[in-house]
C-alpha cells in the first residue's frame, strides 16, 4: 500500500516539523530592530554578475547599490537616482548618456581596504566603469552581460578578447598589454561623471542601470578575494554581511559608511491610509540594525516559523492557503485579523512556465519534437492546477505579452491552450491527433526528464504533470535536482525540460522577449536555446524603438512565432499573497526589484511583550496548521485509492 507508506511518512515529517516550529532558536535573539526574512532556495552568493535568479537577486539588490532603483512605493514603477546624483543628459540622437554620480558615497569598511588599514574609500566613476566591465568578462561567467551585449561602443570586443585573455579571478583591472582592447563607449570623465556611448538606440538602457547585475562594488574586493568575492562582497550599500551559511542563513549588519538615505514621503493612491506604510517617511535608512535571512526550500516550516512570530513576513503556502484565508471571500480569517496580521494581494509581473531545450533531440529538434511538445501543452490540465496546487491565485497567460505592456493583445489566442468551452476529453483527442499527424509513436517515445527541485510543492507540480501527460501515453520522469543544480544544467544545455517562472526586471515587453533571443543562448537567459532567425531580425529591429504602432506590431509577430514553435508551456501569472506581523512597518512587495530589507522596521512596543524585543510564540495556530496539514494528508490518501487523478 504505497499510498499508505508516503502518507505515514507524511505525517512523520510534518510532526518533526511541528516540534522544530515549537523549539527554534532563544527568543531574546528576536530582538527589535532585527528584521527576520526568508529566502526560498540556497544562496549562491552574493557575487552581481550571478544575480540571474530569484535567490541572488533577492540577495544583490538588498545589500548592493546600482545607480538607479526603482521608487520603493510609487505604482507604475518609476526610476529615481540612487547612486547617480540624476538622471542620465541624453544626446540628441539618444546614444550619449552622461551620468553624474553622487559625492562622499564611501564603500562599507572591510579587510580588501590594505592601504587605508580597513576604511572604507569614496566610491568614483571608476568603480562603475570596472564593475560594467566584469560584467562583460568570460572568465566572470556573468549572467547579465545580455544588458550590455551589443550596445555600448567596444563592449562587444572587450568580451571576445576576454575569452583569450589569462584567467585571474583577482583581475582588479583591466589594460591592454594583458590583451583588453580599450571601451570606448564607457568614457571615465572625472571621478563624479560617467559617461556611455551606444552603437544603437536602446529604450531600456536606463532600466537595466537599475537591476542587480548593475551593482557597483570596489576593484580592491575582486583584488583580495579572488574567488571568494562572492561569499565576501562589499558595497556601499546599507548593509555589511557578517555570517553567511548558503544553505542555513546569512545575517547583515548596518553598514556605518551608509550614506543619507530617506524613507519615501509618497506613495501610490491609498498609501496614506495605511500607516504601516508611510509612518516613517523621512525616517533615515535603513529602519533596522540586523537582518537575518534564513533558507527555507520547503515551505511548511517557513509557515510554522511565520506563525510562531519567528519570521516577519511570509508568502501562503498552497497546503496552508485555507487554514489562513478564506476561500469565499479571499481574506483572512478572524483568527489571523484577531492576531494583527495583515494582508496584502500585489498582482506578480511574470510568466510561468514549462521550458523545452530546443538542443535536445527528442523535444527540440525536428517537426516531431515540435509537435510533442504541443502535446503536452494541451494535455497539461491547468484548470485543475489552477484549483488543486495554486487556491486559484494565478491568472491565465496565453503568451509573453503582459496585459500591463503597451503591445499586448487581449484578442490573442494560443492555440496550444485548452479552449474555453472545451472539455478536457476534447484537449486530449487534439493532442492525440498531433501526435498520430506527426508519426510519432508514443509506445517508442523514450521517457522524458524533467528536472525537479528537492521540495514537496515541486514533487507535487511534478506528479501532476506526469499524470496528465500519461493520459496521451507521455512517459515523463523527475531528475531531482537543487535550485544550483538545475542552473548549471540549464546552463550546460543538459537539461531536458523543467518549470520555472521569469518576472520582470523591468517594465518593458523586450525583457520577456530577449528571452528568445538566439544570441542569448546559456549561460544568458536563452535558457531555451531557441535559435530562429526571424525571430532574431525582428527582435534587432524592434531593439531600437521607441513604444509606437511599429513597435507593437513586431512585439505581437515575435510572440506568434514562438507560441507556434511551442518554446514554452505557457501557465500563468500569480497573485502574490504577502502576510505580515503587526510588528512590521515598511514592507511593500516589489515583483521587479525586491529590494525592501532597508525599508522594514521592527517595532518593540507592537510586540507584545512590553518592548523586551521577544517575539512571543503562538503555538495555538501551530498546532492548528499541524492538524489541518494530517487532515489534508488524509484526504490525499483517499483521493488516491478513489480516483486516477490523485497523486
Amino acid at each position: 500500500m504505497p499510498h499508505l507508506r508516503r502518507a505515514l511518512i507524511a505525517c512523520a515529517v510534518l510532526a518533526a516539523a511541528t516540534l522544530a516550529a515549537c523549539g527554534t532558536e532563544s527568543r531574546g535573539s528576536l530582538a527589535s530592530g532585527t528584521l527576520r526574512t526568508y529566502v526560498p532556495s540556497e544562496m549562491k552568493g552574493f557575487d552581481p554578475t550571478q544575480a540571474g535568479e530569484e535567490t541572488t537577486t533577492t540577495l544583490v539588490v538588498n545589500f548592493y547599490d546600482q545607480l538607479y532603483e526603482f521608487d520603493y512605493l510609487r505604482r507604475p514603477f518609476v526610476l529615481t537616482p540612487c547612486l547617480a546624483a540624476a538622471m542620465p543628459t541624453v544626446s540628441e540622437d539618444g546614444l550619449t548618456y552622461t551620468i553624474p554620480l553622487r559625492r562622499g558615497i564611501r564603500f562599507a569598511d572591510d579587510p580588501c581596504f590594505v592601504t587605508s588599514r580597513g576604511v572604507g574609500r569614496e566610491m568614483t566613476a571608476s568603480d562603475v566603469a570596472f564593475c560594467f566591465l566584469r560584467l562583460m568578462d568570460a572568465h566572470a561567467h556573468p549572467k547579465g552581460s545580455w544588458i550590455f551585449a551589443g550596445q555600448i561602443e567596444g563592449i562587444d570586443a572587450f568580451a571576445k578578447a576576454s575569452e583569450a585573455a589569462k584567467k585571474d579571478p583577482r583581475r582588479a583591472e583591466y589594460r591592454p598589454e594583458e590583451g583588453y582592447p580599450p571601451v570606448r563607449g564607457l568614457e571615465v570623465v572625472d571621478d563624479y561623471t560617467l559617461r556611455v556611448r551606444l552603437v544603437k538606440r536602446y529604450p531600456q538602457f536606463v532600466w537595466v542601470l537599475a537591476m542587480g547585475y548593475a551593482s557597483v562594488y570596489p576593484r580592491e574586493a575582486i583584488a583580495f578575494y579572488g574567488e571568494e568575492f562572492m561569499n565576501h562582497p562589499v558595497s556601499t550599500g546599507p548593509y555589511r554581511l557578517v555570517e553567511y551559511n548558503p544553505t542555513q542563513r546569512a545575517v547583515f549588519a548596518r553598514n556605518v559608511n551608509y550614506r543619507e538615505d530617506l524613507y519615501p514621503s509618497a506613495g501610490s493612491p491609498g498609501d496614506e491610509a495605511k500607516p504601516w506604510r508611510l509612518g516613517d517617511a523621512g525616517r533615515r535608512l535603513p529602519l533596522n540594525e540586523r537582518v537575518v535571512v534564513t533558507v527555507h526550500v520547503e515551505t511548511q516550516p517557513m509557515w510554522l516559523k511565520f506563525l510562531g512570530g519567528e519570521l516577519d513576513r511570509a508568502g501562503v503556502p498552497k497546503d496552508s492557503f485555507d487554514a489562513a484565508i478564506d476561500p469565499s471571500t479571499r481574506e483572512l480569517r478572524p483568527d489571523m485579523l484577531a492576531r494583527g496580521i495583515r494582508l496584502e494581494k500585489d498582482e506578480k509581473l511574470e510568466v510561468i512556465y514549462d521550458c523545452f531545450n530546443m538542443q535536445d533531440p527528442v523535444v527540440g529538434q525536428g517537426e516531431q519534437a515540435r509537435a510533442i511538445r504541443r502535446a503536452i501543452s494541451l494535455a497539461i490540465d491547468l484548470e485543475w492546477a489552477r484549483k488543486h496546487l495554486y487556491n486559484e491565485r494565478v491568472a491565465d497567460v496565453q503568451g509573453i505579452l503582459c496585459a500591463e505592456f503597451p503591445e499586448f493583445d487581449p484578442t490573442f489566442v494560443n492555440p496550444w491552450k485548452r479552449r474555453p468551452g472545451e472539455s478536457r476529453a476534447e484537449v486530449l483527442g487534439r493532442a492525440r491527433q498531433l501526435l498520430a499527424d506527426a508519426g510519432v509513436d508514443v509506445k517508442r517515445l523514450p521517457a522524458i526528464k524533467q528536472d525537479v527541485q528537492e521540495s514537496t510543492t515541486d514533487r507535487q507540480f511534478f506528479l501532476a504533470v506526469q499524470r496528465d501527460l500519461a493520459e496521451i501515453g507521455i512517459r515523463i520522469e523527475p531528475h531531482t535536482v537543487t535550485w544550483q543544480e538545475m542552473q548549471e544544467r540549464i546552463d550546460r544545455g543538459e537539461a531536458q525540460t523543467w518549470g520555472i517562472s521569469w518576472g520582470a526586471d523591468y517594465p518593458d515587453a523586450q525583457n520577456f522577449l530577449q528571452l528568445f533571443y538566439g544570441p542569448n543562448k546559456p549561460p544568458g537567459p536563452n535558457s531555451a536555446n531557441y535559435q530562429n532567425p526571424a525571430f532574431d531580425r525582428m527582435y534587432e529591429e524592434a531593439a531600437v524603438l521607441e513604444p509606437g504602432p511599429e513597435r507593437t506590431a513586431l512585439y505581437r509577430k515575435m510572440q506568434q512565432l514562438v507560441v507556434d514553435d511551442c518554446v514554452w508551456v505557457f501557465k500563468y501569472r500569480r497573485t502574490q499573497y504577502t502576510l505580515t506581523h503587526p510588528w512590521l512597518s515598511g514592507y511593500r512587495y516589489n515583483d521587479l526589484s525586491p529590494r525592501t530589507f532597508k525599508y522594514c522596521r521592527v517595532d518593540a512596543a507592537a510586540l507584545g511583550d512590553g518592548g523586551s524585543g521577544a517575539r512571543k510564540p503562538n503555538l495555538v495556530p501551530v498546532a492548528v496548521v499541524a492538524v489541518a496539514a494530517l487532515a489534508l494528508v488524509g484526504a490525499m490518501v483517499s483521493v488516491a485509492f478513489t480516483t486516477k487523478r490523485g497523486w
